[in-house]
């Protein structure tokens, strides 16, 4: 007798309404909103269970659900499920429930159908997926992610997956979504300076998946952020709190935002073609306005653009007036001349610091040197390779200049040893900078030339290089690898040769 179970209450009206009222089945269905079938099951179950009504009326509900609807009775094949095993299988990646009742029944030919396997599931563990309803503060979280579907951009004549980047605030679930070429750090970062404007206000919380760009090495209890990251949320002065590795709820709202992207702004420009990033995202943002502009199911009539400015936006923090730019730290060593080189570029720092191991600091077009912590020079980067940067005050005093005629000396004194054309090239060097010590590292360069092609060769190959008119190491260096000093040399004069059979120059007269 398949039946659906009944609420107990309106199993007590309709045994009240048949036996203390005597009506019939149709009027009992009527009065008690039933089927006319289910009320006459529930009278033959009653009858079935050879209860009297004046017993049955004093029975609670549990004796008399028992009485009504009494347990299956169970194969012995049944029997032998183990479900603590059952349900410890679930939890490795690809295993279903279907997969487990299949191997069941092949030890089981005899045993209980899917259905019945799955329903004895259930209620062997009834109340493990339980979910907590969280009241999220306004304008606290936004939770960001990355779309798992892709959109087709089609760039110098070929096709690109364009990843989308999804933003949503944890109470008015205001979205933000745009189209990248990559899910890199700096496609990453971009995109949340994009969203922070797009709002115009920052939210007190990033709650990121752990993407590579985003989580350097994951962890349920202290994970580390990207470096660049960071340095971007501590720009806008928000925390970075990552969700759990596999725990979905932890972002339960930017799921629902991939969700909701994927069917209401990917979906429907499936059709389209786009050959740029930016009429791609002119496309995205007109179907992320008009779902922010949906009102919600409740029945309010707000939406997600008006919840989130009445809501979110009083509880959020204003932006800092300059943009956040990403930063790059790199270490370098002072050399004699007291400057660092940077992308073929030179830039001073005091003296005092020569041979000091520094940091580097890359925002945008400033240059920040720091050592140990503080900050010893700034410069604005120049895009003239190989030339210099200098500031006066990072020059020696007068007093320490014997230190750099020394050096000078020095210098022209190996160089003299070498050989004349040697010398006369260092003097070049030093002559070219207005500044002789930035000249130093080159002339070391060339003096230790000599180790790996001999003085002579050197000597004459600075002869050669002054006869082109190059004043730089790189180009001697290059002279000598090649060697070109050696193919334009003069080949020596011969006597000319007198015989019988030469003619000469007198005969053509």
């Amino acid at each position: 007798m398949a039946q659906k179970r009944l609420p107990m209450r309106k199993v007590r009206k309709v045994l009240e309404f048949h036996f203390d009222g005597g009506r019939s089945a149709r009027a009992i269905a009527t009065h008690c909103g039933l089927a006319r079938r289910s009320v006459g099951q529930t009278l033959e179950r009653f009858a079935a269970s050879g209860l009297s009504w004046p017993k049955a009326a004093d029975m609670d509900d549990a004796a008399l659900e028992a009485a009504l609807y009494p347990a299956r009775q169970v194969r012995p094949a049944d029997d032998d499920v183990d479900w603590a095993t059952v349900e410890k299988d679930l939890s490795d990646r690809g295993v279903t429930l279907k997969l487990l009742w299949e191997e069941w029944r092949e030890t089981h030919p005899d045993g209980m159908s899917y259905v019945t396997w799955t329903r004895r599931f259930r209620d062997w563990r009834p109340c493990v997926d339980v979910t907590m309803r969280q009241n999220r503060r306004p304008g606290e979280r936004l939770f960001v992610d990355y779309a798992g579907m892709t959109t087709p951009l089609f760039l110098d004549g070929g096709e690109h997956d364009a990843q989308l980047f999804i933003a949503s605030m944890g109470v008015s679930g205001r979205v933000y979504a745009e189209a990248t070429l990559s899910q890199k750090i700096d496609d990453w970062c971009s995109s949340h300076v994009r969203c922070f404007e797009d709002m115009g206000w920052a939210p007190q919380v990033a709650v990121p998946d752990n993407v590579k760009a985003a989580v350097k090495n994951p962890s349920r209890y202290e994970p580390v952020l990207n470096e660049t990251y960071a340095d971007l949320l501590e720009h806008y002065d928000v925390q970075g709190l990552p969700a759990r590795v596999r725990k979905p709820r932890d972002k339960a709202l930017v799921e629902n935002g991939v969700l909701l992207a994927e069917r209401r702004v990917l979906a429907p420009l499936r059709n389209h073609v786009f050959h740029d990033l930016a009429s791609l995202n002119r496309a995205i943002a007109a179907q992320v306005r008009r779902v922010n502009q949906k009102p919600y199911a409740d029945g309010t009539g707000e939406t997600r653009f008006s919840r989130f400015e009445s809501v979110d936006v009083p509880h959020m923090k204003p932006l800092p007036d300059q943009r956040w730019q990403r930063t790059v730290w790199r270490g370098n060593k002072v050399h004699p001349d007291y400057h660092i080189a940077i992308d073929y570029h030179f830039y001073s720092v005091p003296y005092t610091y020569v041979g000091k191991e520094v940091d580097v600091r890359l925002r945008g077009r400033v240059i920040d040197v720091f050592y140990r912590g503080k900050q010893i020079a700034s410069h604005l980067s120049s895009d003239a390779r190989g030339r210099a940067t200098t500031l006066k005050g990072h020059r020696p005093q007068a007093h320490q200049r014997a230190d750099v005629e020394n050096t000078r000396t020095r210098l022209e004194n190996r160089a003299r040893d070498i050989g004349p054309h040697v010398h006369a090239f260092v003097i070049t060097i030093m002559e070219r900078n207005h500044n002789p010590e930035f000249g130093f590292r080159s002339c070391y360069g060339v003096l230790r030339l000599a180790k790996s092609h001999g003085p002579d060769r050197l000597d004459n190959a600075c002869r050669y290089a002054l006869d082109l008119g190059i004043r730089t190491w790189r180009g001697l260096d290059n002279i000598l690898r090649t060697g070109t000093d050696l193919v334009d040399e003069p080949e020596p004069e011969t006597a000319p040769i007198n015989h019988s059979n030469i003619r000469g120059p007198e005969y053509y007269r």
